[in-house]
């Protein structure tokens, strides 16, 4: 979570928002939009069982405007990201110097 705080603060962010980005109960919705937040809970799942996706879940996204080609490219961006930390995770690989600011 350092990590995500720190990108986000380089990025003009703030606390709050990492918090409610990563689902901390309370905040969630009071920033994000019915897309974002249908959006979040997709990559979410797939990032924690991917095998529970359900039909409905597609259903809602595309309701939302969201195309096959974007939900093509989230799942992308899961499974690179969640690959890379469990790399890095897997070899011990400490953060760069300005992320633990």
């Amino acid at each position: 979570m350092r990590f995500h705080k720190a990108s986000l603060r380089v990025e003009g962010g703030d606390e709050e928002e990492v918090e409610e980005i990563l689902g901390v109960p309370g905040l969630k919705g009071r920033r994000l939009n019915r897309r974002e937040a249908l959006i979040l809970d997709f990559c979410r799942q797939v990032a924690i069982d991917a095998h529970a996706v359900t039909d409905q879940q597609l259903e809602e996204l595309k309701a939302e405007g969201v195309s096959d080609a974007e939900i093509v490219e989230m799942l992308e961006v899961v499974s690179f990201t969640s690959g890379h930390t469990k790399i890095v995770d897997a070899l011990g690989i400490d953060s760069d110097p300005w992320l633990e600011k």
